[in-house]
């Protein structure tokens, strides 16, 4: 594959990306994936970001980045059901 590929850059970039899917090979078995019950596509993550963020854009609301990150920080903590490990780790 690298002889059709001239560019010193372009050959450079698909080593990155063959290092890439080599070391994460076991995360692209779809099928095993399936059948222990695991999501394998972008949907769920894609709910909870459109969840996170609609929680800042009520009526009113003014956020600086800063506080924003915090907040949803907060939220994926609650909505992940680690709340009460972060809370008794923070407290500690």
């Amino acid at each position: 594959m690298n002889k059709r590929v001239r560019s010193a850059s372009k050959r450079e970039s698909l080593r990155r990306l063959c290092g890439y899917i080599t070391e994460r090979f076991e995360k692209l078995d779809y099928r095993r994936a399936l059948a222990r019950g695991w999501d394998i596509g972008s949907g769920p993550t894609e709910v909870m970001c459109k969840n996170l963020t609609l929680r800042l854009k009520r009526t009113g609301l003014k956020w600086d980045p800063d506080n924003a990150a915090a907040i949803m920080n907060l939220v994926a903590v609650r909505e992940s059901g680690q709340w009460n490990q972060w809370w008794d780790r923070f407290a500690a």
